[in-house]
């Protein structure tokens, strides 16, 4: 059992150095190779029945472990995280390619432009700063003339309003949406009657903290049977 740990052990690490070396790409996608890793293992002694049910199970229960712990310890420790996620790198500044910074991240101008075509960008004149983060993803920010216009450059200031949650669906009225919205039983079923309806025939109804409404009833075949 105890070898077996071990090798356990050893494999993780290979696995999150391998894919630490590999780059910021692949580095977004660590937790994928981990739970397919795991899910190869898995297959073991499912397809051997030679192989013992109990050191089949060991090493996938030392992978989750494993993870568990590190990402503990890397939410406790700055320095761990960057030597595991390393650290987010800016590759444009000031409108300029850090070209060092791309070689460094092996990012191809290819690479980038996807990236910027990404987050709806489609001139590199048009940002400011991008940022690849530990993810692998590209953010973003662009020069204040490429900004979209907000109500708060026209100095609108309109009031915040929480979106819109689901009271009803497919005929099961949701309690902990109810009590978000601080309303009583009462009033969804004022609401119903004001639509002739009952819970049982609406498909969705939503609603905002200002009591605006939005209601779809079923649709019903000729004989009477929901769809949805």
């Amino acid at each position: 059992m105890g070898t077996i740990f071990i090798r356990a052990l050893i494999l993780y690490f290979v696995v999150i150095f391998s894919v630490r070396l590999m780059g910021k790409r692949q580095l977004g996608e660590l937790e994928l190779v981990i739970t397919i890793l795991i899910s190869n293992i898995a297959t073991l002694p499912l397809e051997d029945t030679a192989i013992p049910l109990l050191p089949g199970i060991l090493p996938i229960l030392s992978m989750v472990c494993f993870e568990v712990i590190i990402s503990w310890f890397s939410l406790k420790s700055r320095r761990l995280r960057r030597v595991i996620c390393g650290s987010p790198k800016i590759i444009i500044r000031n409108g300029q390619i850090e070209q060092d910074t791309m070689r460094e991240l092996r990012l191809s101008i290819d690479d980038l432009m996807t990236a910027l075509r990404g987050n709806q960008v489609f001139s590199i004149e048009e940002v400011q700063f991008a940022i690849v983060e530990t993810t692998g993803s590209v953010s973003v920010y662009l020069k204040k003339e490429h900004q979209p216009f907000t109500l708060q450059d026209a100095d609108l200031h309109p009031k915040t309003i929480d979106p819109p949650v689901t009271l009803i669906s497919d005929g099961k009225l949701s309690r902990n949406a109810l009590h978000s919205l601080q309303k009583e039983h009462s009033w969804v079923a004022a609401e119903l009657q004001r639509r002739k309806l009952q819970e049982k025939d609406v498909f969705l109804l939503t609603a905002d903290r200002n009591g605006i409404c939005t209601c779809i009833p079923k649709q019903f075949h000729e004989k009477g049977g929901a769809t949805s």
